[in-house]
C-alpha cells in the first residue's frame, strides 16, 4: 500500500468526490444508503469500545510508499517515514464511501493536499471528527488512545502546522474560507497549547456524557461561563470515588484557571511586535493595543481593546506577505480572543444595568470581535455599523430604536449561516454515522464573541420590550432575542423539536416543527421553527404567507426549552409586526381558536370554469400568448412571461407553450383500462365518491390516497403518441431553430396556481435543463403528472372545489444559464412598504425560490441604495450542463452578489410593473408582484411573475392584532440613551 492511501488528504484525489445530495458511493447489491448508514453507526459504536479503534496494526509508512513492520526505523533511517496504526478494513470501507474518520496527519504533503478540489470538505471533516474526539472521550478513538504507537503526538503537531501553514498561503483561506482556516487554527494542535473556553466546553460535555449529575453544571459553563465555575467543578470532583472520574475533572477546573486567568497580553503583543520587523503598520497595530491595555485595564476597556484588535488582525493577513506569518497572526488572534472571553466574563453582571449607550458600545465592540474570529463577514461587519451610527444619540424615537435592535437581533443567525457555509456537508455527511457531530456549529458559537454579544442584546431587546409594552415570549417566559419572524399566523399542533428530514412524508398538517433550514419540499403543517436565518421569499415561505402558517426563525439557544416539550401540544402566534409566542395548549386557548382555530382554512378556490378554454389543442408560441390568456389555454406562468416578453423582448428567453387543452386531448380524453369510460370520466366519479366519504375518515384517508396515486402514475405513463411528437418537433423548431441541441426547461404552469386567495408557489414539477427531444418530451409527462405528488396534492386539495378541474399546461422556456438567480417581492415583505423591494438571490439557476440561505436585501426604491437582511451561504449553486441536467458546483463564496447596476435593473423593472403590469390580490385590490428572475452577465432577465397573496385572515385574526396595539400605540415615544437598562 502506498502511503499516499494512509492519510488524510493526499487520498481525496482517488475518492469520489462528496457530491451536494449527501452521499460518496451508493451502497452495493440490494443495500439502501438507510441500511449502510445503520451498519456503519454499529460499526462507530464498536470502534469506540474497540482497544486499537479504527486501525487493525502499527506499520511503518515510508516516503518511498513502502509499508513495513513496526520495527525500529524500518524505513532505513530516522525521517525517511513515519510509523502510526493502520487502518481497519471497517476503517477504509467507511472512508471510501467519504466518511472521513480516522485522520492521520503524518507524512502529508501538505500543499498538494490543499491544491486538491475536495480538500475543504475533507478539512472540515477532520475539524469535526476533532471536536467528536474532544466531546465524546476520544470518540471512536476512545480506547484506541493507549494503543500504543498509533498515533504520534509530535509528528501529528508537526503535519499540521505544515497544513495550516499552506492554507494560510491561499487568498481564498484567509477569505471566503477565513472561518474555517481559523476554526482549524483552534483545533489541530501545531504549536503551542493556549488556554481555549471551546476546550472547556469539550471537557465539560465530555464529563456530562459520562455522568449525568454532572448536566446542570455542564449547561452552567456552556450558558453563563465564569472563573468561579472552577470551584463548582472543584466541589463536584471531591465527591467523586473513581480516581479517573476525579482526574478528568481537577483537568477542567484546571483549564477553567487557566482560561481566567489574567495573561500579561501587552507583553505579548510588545514581542509580536518585534517579530514583525517588515510590517512596521502592523508594529503600530499591535503597540497602540498594547498602550491602550496599559493605560486602562479596566474589563470596558479591555473588552473594548481586544475586540478591535481581533478585527484589525484578521484585515492584516492579506497585507502579511508570507505564510508563516500570516499563522502567528492567527495563532495571536486566538490570545487576543482569550483575553476578550475573559474581559466579556468581568462585563456580564454590570452590562444588565448598565446605560443603554454604554451597552450600543459593547455591541458595537462585539460585532468587531465577531468578524475578527470569523462569525461574521466583512459586508455584514459594514452594515452592522451603519446600524450602530443610529443608535449613537441621547435620544431616539422607540419604534428606530426597536427596529435597529429587532436588525443587530440578525447577527447570531448570520453567524450561524456562515458557518453553515463552511461545515453543513461535512456535518451532514459525518452526521449520518455519529448525531453529536451536529453540535458542531453550535460549539463553534457558544465558543465566538456572539455568546456575549447576544447577552448585551438580550438585555436590551428586553428592555425595548417593556418600553413598548410588549414582549415575545417563550413558555411564558420572557425573550429579548432569539426570534426572528418570518410569516405571521397562528396555530395550535404538537411540536416536533427534532424531525427526521430524511422523512417528509411523516410530516403530519397538525404538526408544528423544528427544522434545521428552510427546506423546498415541505408537506403541509401548522407551524414551522427554523433554526437557519431563513429565506422570507422561498417558494416555501410565500405559500405559507399565503395561507397563513408562523413561520419563525429560532436561535439555537432557544432549542433546548423546545426540544423540553417535545411531542406536546403548543400555540404558535406571531404577529403581523413580529412579534412571537410560544406557548402550552390547553383549554384557556379554546376562545382564541373557537373562531380562528385553522386560519389557512379560509383559504378556498376553485378556477374560473367560465373562462377556461380546453378548445386551444395546438403548440403556442410564448410570443403570441398575453397575460388574458391566464386560466383560459395557459397557466400564469406562460401567460404573464408572454405578456411581459412583448415589452421587453430582449429579457425573456424564447419558449413554447403546450395548452390545457392538448393535455386534456393527450391524456384526459383517452379510454381508461377496459371501464368504457374516459380518464376525465373515472376522476370525476371518484372525485364524487370520495366526497361522499365521512371528512378526515380513514376510510377517506385510505380511499384519497389510492386515488391519488392512480392518477399519478396514469398520467405518467400515458405515451403523448407519434403525432404529438410531430407537432412538438415542428413548434421547437420554430421557436429555437431548427438546428437547436441546447437545454429547456420544461415548467409546470397549471389553472390552479396564483388564483384570487392561492398562491401555489412551488407546488408542481420544473425540470431543469432538458436536452435531447425524447428527454424532453418523457419530461412533459412528469410535470403534467406533478400536480398529483403527494406533497403537491395534500396542500391542494383541502383548499380546492372542482379537484378533478386541475389542468396543467406546459411551458418550454429555453434555458437560461443565470449567473445569479432569485426572487423580487415590490414591497418590504415584514411591513408592506411599497417604496421598498425585498429581493433574495443565490448564484446559479434557481436561486432562493427552494430555500436556500440566500443573500436577501431591502432596496430602498427612491435611494437605489440596500440593507442587508443575509449574505448568501448556500455551499452549492446550480449550473445547467451542455448534456443535460444541472450540476451542483460550489459556490464563489463572495459576500455581495448584487451590484448597484442590478439593483437599478430592478428598481426601474419594478416601476414598470405598476404602470404596465398591475398585479391584484384576492380583493380585486392592487397588490405587490412577486417575481422571478436572474442576471447573465449583468442583464436581467424575467422568468416569472405573479401576485403577492397574503393570508387575511391572519392581518384580520382579533388575538393577533391585540398583541400589535400596545406596541403600536408606543412606538413615539422617545427613548434616553443615557439612561440605565431597566
Amino acid at each position: 500500500m502506498h502511503r499516499s492511501t494512509i492519510h488524510l488528504l493526499a487520498i481525496a484525489c482517488t475518492l469520489v468526490p462528496l457530491g451536494f445530495s449527501g452521499t460518496a458511493l451508493a451502497a452495493t447489491g440490494s443495500e439502501t444508503k438507510a441500511d449502510s448508514a445503520g451498519q456503519y453507526r454499529k460499526w462507530i459504536t464498536e470502534m469506540k469500545g474497540d482497544a486499537r479503534g479504527p486501525f487493525s496494526s502499527i506499520k511503518w509508512f515510508c516516503k518511498d510508499g513502502r509499508v513495513l513492520a513496526p520495527n525500529d526505523y524500518s524505513c532505513a533511517k530516522k525521517g525517511e517515514g513515519w510509523q502510526h496504526g493502520e487502518w481497519s478494513e471497517r476503517a477504509k470501507q467507511l472512508r471510501s464511501h467519504g466518511y472521513k474518520v480516522a485522520n492521520v496527519l503524518a507524512g502529508i504533503d501538505a500543499t498538494k493536499a490543499v491544491a486538491d478540489p475536495t480538500f475543504p470538505d475533507a478539512y472540515a471533516q477532520l475539524l469535526i471528527e476533532k471536536f467528536l474526539i474532544a466531546t465524546d472521550a476520544g470518540w471512536i478513538l476512545r480506547n484506541a488512545q493507549f494503543y500504543r504507537g498509533a498515533i504520534q503526538e509530535e509528528d501529528e503537531r508537526e503535519a499540521a502546522r505544515n497544513l495550516l501553514t499552506a492554507m494560510a498561503a491561499q487568498e481564498a483561506w484567509i477569505g471566503q474560507h477565513y472561518p474555517a482556516l481559523r476554526a482549524g487554527v483552534r483545533l489541530l494542535p501545531h504549536g503551542a497549547d493556549n488556554a481555549s473556553a471551546q476546550k472547556v466546553r469539550n471537557m465539560a460535555a465530555a464529563i456530562a456524557d459520562r455522568d449525568p449529575a454532572f448536566e446542570r453544571l455542564r449547561v452552567k459553563i456552556h450558558g453563563t461561563p465564569e472563573a468561579s465555575d472552577a470551584a463548582s467543578v472543584r466541589e463536584y470532583a471531591s465527591k467523586l470515588a473513581d480516581p479517573a472520574a476525579k482526574q478528568q475533572a481537577d483537568a477542567l477546573a484546571a483549564e477553567i484557571d487557566r482560561v481566567y486567568t489574567p495573561q500579561p497580553l501587552g507583553e505579548l503583543l510588545e514581542v509580536h511586535a518585534r517579530a514583525f520587523t517588515a510590517a512596521p503598520w502592523l508594529q503600530a497595530t499591535l503597540r497602540d493595543a498594547r498602550d491602550a491595555l496599559l493605560k486602562d485595564g479596566g474589563g470596558a476597556n479591555r473588552y473594548v481593546v481586544t475586540a478591535n484588535l481581533l478585527a484589525s488582525l484578521r484585515d492584516a493577513l492579506a497585507k502579511v506577505g508570507w505564510s508563516a506569518g500570516r499563522l502567528r497572526v492567527l495563532d495571536l488572534s486566538l490570545v487576543v480572543e482569550a483575553e476578550n472571553f475573559r474581559a466579556a466574563a468581568e462585563l456580564r453582571a454590570a452590562a444588565a444595568q448598565a446605560a443603554r449607550h454604554a451597552d450600543v458600545l459593547l455591541l458595537a465592540a462585539g460585532a468587531e470581535a465577531a468578524y475578527g474570529t470569523g462569525a461574521i463577514n466583512g459586508r455584514e461587519r459594514m452594515e452592522l455599523r451603519k446600524s450602530f451610527a443610529q443608535l449613537a444619540t441621547d435620544e431616539i424615537p422607540l419604534g428606530d430604536y426597536l427596529r435597529e435592535l429587532r436588525y443587530l437581533g440578525l447577527v447570531p443567525g448570520w453567524g450561524m449561516q456562515g458557518l453553515q457555509l463552511q461545515f453543513s456537508e461535512a456535518m451532514e455527511k459525518l452526521g449520518e454515522i455519529e448525531p453529536l457531530a451536529q453540535l458542531f456549529i453550535q460549539d463553534q458559537l457558544r465558543g465566538s464573541p456572539l455568546l456575549f454579544y447576544s447577552q448585551v442584546l438580550d438585555d436590551l431587546s428586553r428592555d425595548a420590550d417593556r418600553l413598548a409594552g410588549a414582549e415575545d415570549k417563550l413558555f411564558g417566559r420572557d425573550i429579548g432575542t432569539g426570534f426572528n419572524a418570518l410569516n405571521p399566523g397562528l396555530a395550535r399542533g404538537v411540536l416536533h423539536a427534532n424531525p427526521d428530514m430524511k422523512r417528509l412524508e411523516d410530516f403530519r398538517p397538525d404538526g408544528i416543527y423544528v427544522l434545521p433550514e428552510s427546506v423546498a419540499d415541505l408537506p403541509p403543517l401548522a407551524g414551522i421553527l427554523t433554526t437557519g436565518a431563513g429565506n422570507p421569499l422561498s417558494h416555501v415561505q410565500l405559500l405559507a404567507r399565503n395561507l397563513g402558517i408562523p413561520n419563525v426563525a429560532v436561535d439555537p439557544s432557544l432549542l433546548p426549552a423546545l426540544h423540553e416539550s417535545d411531542g406536546k401540544r403548543i400555540v404558535l402566534a406571531v404577529s403581523p409586526s413580529g412579534l412571537v409566542q410560544i406557548a402550552d395548549d390547553g383549554p384557556q386557548w379554546n376562545a382564541v381558536f373557537g373562531t380562528e382555530a385553522t386560519l389557512d382554512a379560509h383559504v378556498i378556490f376553485e378556477p374560473d370554469l367560465r373562462k377556461l378554454d380546453l378548445s386551444t389543442r395546438g403548440f403556442v408560441s410564448l410570443d403570441a400568448l398575453r397575460a388574458k390568456d391566464s386560466g383560459r389555454i395557459v397557466g400564469p406562468k406562460a401567460a404573464k412571461l408572454g405578456e411581459i416578453k412583448a415589452h421587453f423582448p430582449d429579457r425573456v428567453a424564447p419558449g413554447v407553450g403546450i395548452p390545457f387543452g392538448l393535455y386534456r386531448a393527450t391524456v384526459l380524453d383517452r379510454p381508461y383500462r377496459n371501464t368504457g369510460k374516459t380518464v376525465y370520466e373515472w376522476m370525476v366519479e371518484s372525485f364524487r365518491k370520495l366526497e361522499a366519504m365521512p371528512a378526515d375518515s380513514p376510510e377517506a384517508a385510505a380511499f384519497a390516497e389510492k386515488l391519488r396515486a392512480e392518477i399519478y402514475s396514469t398520467i405518467l405513463n400515458t405515451d403523448p403518441g407519434p403525432q404529438f411528437r410531430a407537432q412538438l418537433r415542428a413548434a421547437m423548431a420554430k421557436e429555437f431553430g431548427a438546428d437547436f441541441h441546447g437545454g429547456v426547461f420544461v415548467r409546470s404552469d397549471t389553472n390552479v396556481e396564483d388564483l384570487p386567495g392561492f398562491t401555489g408557489a412551488g407546488l408542481n414539477l420544473t425540470v431543469f435543463n432538458v436536452v435531447g427531444f425524447d428527454n424532453i418530451v418523457k419530461a412533459i409527462s412528469e410535470v403534467w403528472a406533478s400536480p398529483y405528488t403527494p406533497r403537491a396534492w395534500a396542500w391542494r386539495q383541502s383548499h380546492m372545489k372542482g379537484p378533478e378541474h386541475v389542468y396543467p399546461a406546459v411551458l418550454l422556456l429555453r434555458t437560461v444559464p443565470s449567473d445569479i438567480s432569485g426572487v423580487m417581492v415590490t414591497q418590504d415583505v415584514d411591513t408592506g412598504d411599497p417604496g421598498v423591494l425585498s429581493v433574495a438571490v443565490n448564484e446559479g439557476v434557481g436561486g432562493a425560490v427552494d430555500g436556500q440561505a440566500a443573500e436577501s436585501v431591502r432596496i430602498d426604491r427612491k435611494s437605489a441604495t440596500a440593507r442587508l437582511m443575509a449574505t448568501a451561504t448556500a455551499s452549492r449553486r446550480l449550473v445547467p450542463q451542455a448534456a443535460g441536467g444541472i450540476a451542483k458546483l460550489p459556490v464563489s463564496g463572495s459576500d455581495t452578489l448584487l451590484t448597484p447596476n442590478e439593483f437599478a435593473q430592478l428598481i426601474a423593472f419594478a416601476d414598470d410593473i405598476s404602470r404596465e403590469f398591475p398585479q391584484f390580490g384576492e380583493d380585486g385590490k392592487p397588490a405587490a408582484a412577486d417575481v422571478e428572475f436572474a442576471f447573465v452577465n449583468g442583464k436581467l432577465w424575467l422568468l416569472q411573475i405573479r401576485p403577492l397573496n397574503e393570508s387575511r385572515a391572519v392581518r384580520g385574526a382579533n388575538y393577533l392584532i391585540q398583541m400589535d396595539k400596545a406596541l403600536e400605540a408606543n412606538l413615539t415615544k422617545s427613548v434616553n440613551m443615557r439612561e440605565a437598562v431597566r
